[in-house]
């Protein structure tokens, strides 16, 4: 009963670690960010698609723009429309790509609605394998110092593309930025 036990904690330590994925940030520790006043996009169009990357809305660009200029401003950064003219210019980087989960438990050990339980006996070393298919998306925000014109500041978020992100691609894509700007400035995380 104790291996029982001591496998669901383990089993739900790892599906709560595959829950959500932090943004991972990184930057220079040298750029003067206190120093920042103004920000503008790096350029009409600051969205990149990842080589390979499967199709995105067109309409992306503009939330992700959009958002921005809410979180930027937030911040109390002022928006310039030169990006020479401003402090920082930032840029994003979109990316997806299809992936597939395998899962492999004992037989014994079915899943039920809801949840998983224990199904019965042990079976002799039988197991039962599930594969589902998803798509993982990837969105990189990169700020650049501008009179140095070199990066400093890089966020960037993967997460598993829901159904429910595709109904509400807005909410979801504020969700997401918002979790990779609570890094921004440095030392700025909640």
């Amino acid at each position: 009963m104790k291996q029982l036990w001591t496998g669901l904690v383990v089993a739900a330590a790892l599906l709560a670690g595959c829950a959500s994925n932090a943004p991972r940030i990184d930057f220079d520790s040298s750029a003067d960010f206190a120093s920042y006043k103004t920000y503008a996009f790096i350029s009409d169009k600051p969205l990149m698609r990842a080589p390979d990357s499967g199709p995105h809305s067109p309409l992306l660009e503009g939330r992700l723009m959009r958002i921005t200029d809410d979180a930027m401003q937030a911040r109390g950064y002022t928006k310039v429309s030169n990006p020479e003219a401003a402090d920082f210019a930032i840029g994003f980087t979109v990316g997806s790509r299809d992936k597939i989960q395998v899962n492999s438990y004992p037989a014994s050990y079915r899943p039920y609605y809801g949840g998983w339980g224990w199904g019965g006996g042990y079976y002799g070393g039988a197991s039962t394998t599930s594969v589902s298919q998803y798509t993982e998306g990837t969105l990189a925000v990169d700020i650049y110092d501008v009179a140095s014109h070199k990066p400093v500041w890089h966020g960037v978020a993967e997460k598993r593309i829901t159904d429910s992100m595709r109904r509400n691609p807005t909410e979801a894509v504020t969700e997401i930025l918002n979790e990779i700007y609570a890094g921004y400035p440095p030392g700025s995380a909640k």
